[in-house]
C-alpha cells in the first residue's frame, strides 16, 4: 500500500469509473484494475463493486475510504509544512464553510478572529456539506462551520445553535406574516441547490406535506437569492438567521414547518490552537445573538 494507491481509491470513488479515473490520473484502465486488485488483496476485502455502469463503493470501501483520505491529506500537509520552513513559520487556519453559512455567519466571525489573531493567515473555502466532511477527514481543513453538516466517527462535532426555517418575500408581494407551508409555496420560489443541507431539510418537509412547489431558480449563493427576492420575481425559504442583513424583505413564519436548522462546527479530535480560538470566537458571538437559540 502506498500514497499512489490511496489517491487512486479517492479518484475511483469520486468518478465511479475505471476509465474516467485512468484519464484523470494519466494511466491505463488495465493498470488501474491491477492496482485495485492488489489493494483489495492486501486488505483482504472488496472495496468496489464492479458493474457495466462503473464501480461503486462496497461497505468495506465506505469504511476504509475516510482513513485513506486522512492519510493522504496528512502527508500533503506535512509536505506543505516543510515547504513553508524556508519562508518563516506562518500560522494558518483553514476553514471550510457551507453555502448557507457564507453570507450571514462568517464575515463577522472572520473579522473578530482577525482582530484577536492578526498574525494568522486564514484560508476560507465554501463547498458542499459532503465535501466539507471529506476535506476535514483528509486534513484539508482545520475546522468546518455550517448548517446541517453530516456526521463522521473520524471527527468531533459540536452543535452551537438552532434556528427555524422561514419564508421571505419582497414588500410588493403582500405576504402574510404567518402562513402554512402549502400556502407559502403557491408563490414562485428561488431556493438553494438540492445538495445544500438546508434545502434537504425543506425537501423532506415538502414530501411529508405532499407539496409540489414552483421552483424558478436554484442558486448556491444566499446573497444572490436575496437580491432576486428583492425584485419581487420570487420568494424563498431559508433559515431565518441568514437574511437578517436585508431590511427590505418580509419575513413569514411558517407555522407547520417541523424541525429546526442546526448550526454545527466539525473539527479534528485534537484541534490546533488556531481552530480552538476560532471556535471560541464563534461561540462568543453566537451567545450574543437574539434571533437564534444557543445549544
Amino acid at each position: 500500500m502506498n500514497l499512489e494507491n490511496l489517491k487512486l481509491l479517492d479518484v475511483l470513488a469520486r468518478t465511479g469509473s475505471l476509465r474516467k479515473a485512468a484519464e484523470e490520473i494519466g494511466s491505463s484502465q488495465p493498470r488501474l484494475t491491477q492496482q485495485l486488485q492488489k489493494i483489495e488483496h492486501d486488505l483482504g476485502a472488496v472495496l468496489f463493486h464492479r458493474s457495466p455502469n462503473g464501480v461503486t463503493l462496497s461497505e468495506a470501501g465506505r469504511a476504509f475510504l475516510p482513513f485513506a483520505r486522512k492519510i493522504s491529506g496528512t502527508f500533503s500537509a506535512a509536505q506543505s509544512a516543510i515547504s513553508e520552513l524556508g519562508y518563516g513559520a506562518t500560522r494558518r487556519l483553514r476553514v471550510g464553510i457551507s453555502i448557507t453559512a457564507s453570507m450571514h455567519l462568517m464575515p463577522g466571525n472572520l473579522l473578530a478572529f482577525h482582530r484577536r489573531h492578526p498574525e494568522v493567515v486564514v484560508n476560507v473555502t465554501r463547498t458542499t456539506p459532503k465535501l466539507l466532511l471529506r476535506g476535514l477527514e483528509s486534513d484539508q481543513f482545520d475546522l468546518c462551520f455550517g448548517l446541517e453538516l453530516p456526521e463522521s466517527s473520524l471527527v468531533a462535532r459540536e452543535e452551537v445553535f438552532s434556528t427555524r426555517m422561514a419564508g421571505f418575500s419582497s414588500t410588493t408581494m403582500a405576504t402574510e406574516k404567518r402562513q402554512r407551508l402549502e400556502q407559502f409555496c403557491r408563490m414562485p420560489l428561488v431556493l438553494p441547490p438540492r445538495w445544500c443541507g438546508t434545502r434537504a431539510l425543506l425537501e423532506e418537509a415538502l414530501r411529508r406535506s405532499k407539496i409540489q412547489p414552483k421552483v424558478l431558480m436554484e442558486i448556491d449563493d444566499p446573497g444572490t437569492i436575496i437580491a432576486i427576492v428583492k425584485t419581487g420575481v420570487a420568494a424563498t425559504i431559508l433559515p431565518r438567521v441568514l437574511p437578517g442583513l436585508s431590511k427590505s424583505l418580509v419575513l413569514a413564519e411558517i407555522s407547520d414547518f417541523v424541525g429546526e436548522v442546526k448550526g454545527t462546527m466539525l473539527f479534528p479530535r485534537n484541534p490546533k490552537p488556531e481552530a480552538q480560538s476560532f471556535m471560541q470566537v464563534v461561540s462568543e458571538r453566537i451567545s450574543s445573538q437574539t434571533d437564534w437559540k444557543t445549544i
